[in-house]
């Protein structure tokens, strides 16, 4: 394969250095190949692996059933991908049995069946869930002592608005003061709690379930509660992350490193990732084209992954939501449009404020959080975003960046 930009491209360099554990199997189950990824995954050193068996790869209790279902795969090999539908352990050469997801491929060649295995180590995923739970924890320890605080504070100024009866201007524009500190409270706590509530409801309910679940036959249900853990963990890691953003910004934490970007490559790509949520029926249109200006690829990223999953989620089943670019004089557009619940006029003044929800929108899951990041996100790369909208018609939200920052 011919360089690119000064680069070897060729599938040694990227079996070599890709971030994914990568093995090759023959049809008896023997490894023809290991990355070095895979081989430090499990624990082995560059090419002990040669020759060995997959299943040494498997825990022991596992293995018997495992050359079952390699045989008949190899009878009826079919492409899947990373983590569908399975919950699989791997063994460390130590022994010790840690989670993992696989991505399957096959092909043939001087007609023989040769698999491809991509394999991920989630053990990090699994942690996460004990850190979720202790974050919950730690909130609901957090809303007692602040509610404590509180009931303190207010007996203290209604001891002294009763004996001094003085000031009563001044106390009382304290006291609206004190309500506005604990509105934000209760907001900040009410939706932390409320957004954690429902997936830790549904992680807790189909734990049970799972154990449950103990015979062969009931695999299929299995899968769904298993699914259903997933799918709660990664809305509760996206809620987090939310917060953890919108600390980093408030902080000063963040800032932008701009590189040279295709802005067209850069939505190609979001739109390729966001696809796998999408409702059903729905589609993102983008236009195509290309330019390559000094951006941050990753801030670039958030906004439109934000805006569009804001899409996704207003929208209903089968719509059309579309991106569109437009390059100006001395600014680059990028348009987003759903055909969603829409906006009101009452609420557009408070859009892009911190942990505010449309009157039409209390129903749907959310921190509040999104679009405020989002105009930090834009502050960081001197751009600024603008919305138009039209309730029960959908909304549009227009991104302007400058072409030089």
């Amino acid at each position: 394969m011919k360089p690119f930009n000064g680069a070897d491209i060729s599938f040694e360099t990227i079996f070599n250095h890709v971030n994914e554990g990568v093995l090759i199997v023959n049809s008896s189950g023997n490894i023809l190949l290991a990355n070095p990824k895979l081989a430090e995954m499990f624990g082995y050193q560059d090419n002990e692996l040669d020759g060995m068996v997959v299943e040494k790869l498997i825990p022991s209790v596992l293995g018997h059933r495992h050359e079952q279902y390699r045989s008949e795969y190899m009878k009826n090999p079919v492409r899947r991908p990373m983590g569908k539908n399975m919950s699989l352990h791997g063994k460390h050469k130590s022994g010790r049995e840690f989670p993992v997801e696989i991505s399957l491929s096959y092909y043939n060649s001087n007609n023989a069946l040769f698999v491809i295995a991509f394999i991920i180590d989630i053990s990090d995923r699994f942690d996460q869930q004990a850190k979720i739970q202790r974050m919950n924890s730690e909130l609901k320890s957090l809303n007692e002592s602040l509610e404590k605080k509180v009931a303190e504070r207010t007996l203290v100024l209604k001891e002294a608005l009763h004996e001094l009866e003085v000031s009563r201007d001044e106390l009382t524009q304290a006291l609206e003061n004190e309500k506005g500190l604990n509105e934000l409270k209760s907001r900040f706590i009410s939706t932390a709690s409320h957004e954690f509530r429902t997936p830790l409801s549904t992680i807790l309910s189909s734990v049970s379930l799972i154990q449950k679940y103990t015979t062969t036959e009931d695999r299929e249900k299995r899968e769904k509660h298993i699914l259903k853990v997933k799918n709660a963990v990664s809305g509760l890691t996206e809620i987090l992350n939310d917060f953890l953003s919108l600390g980093k910004l408030e902080e000063g934490k963040m800032a932008a490193k701009p590189a040279l970007h295709d802005v067209f490559v850069l939505i190609k790509e979001v739109v390729s990732d966001i696809n796998s949520i999408v409702r059903s029926g729905q589609t993102i249109t983008f236009n195509t084209g290309s330019f390559p200006m000094m951006i941050d690829r990753q801030l670039l990223r958030n906004v439109m992954f934000n805006l569009l999953s804001n899409a996704i989620k207003f929208s209903p089943e089968g719509a059309v939501i579309d991106v569109h670019t437009e390059i100006r004089e001395d600014e680059v557009v990028i348009a987003v449009k759903d055909r969603g619940i829409g906006i009101s006029e009452a609420d557009m003044k408070n859009l892009f404020g911190r942990f505010f929800r449309g009157a039409n929108a209390v129903a749907i899951p959310g921190t509040g959080l999104g679009l405020n990041i989002v105009t930090k996100y834009l502050e960081l790369m001197q751009g600024t975003i603008t919305c138009t909208s039209e309730l029960n018609e959908g909304s549009t939200f227009y991104i302007y960046l400058p072409k030089s920052n």
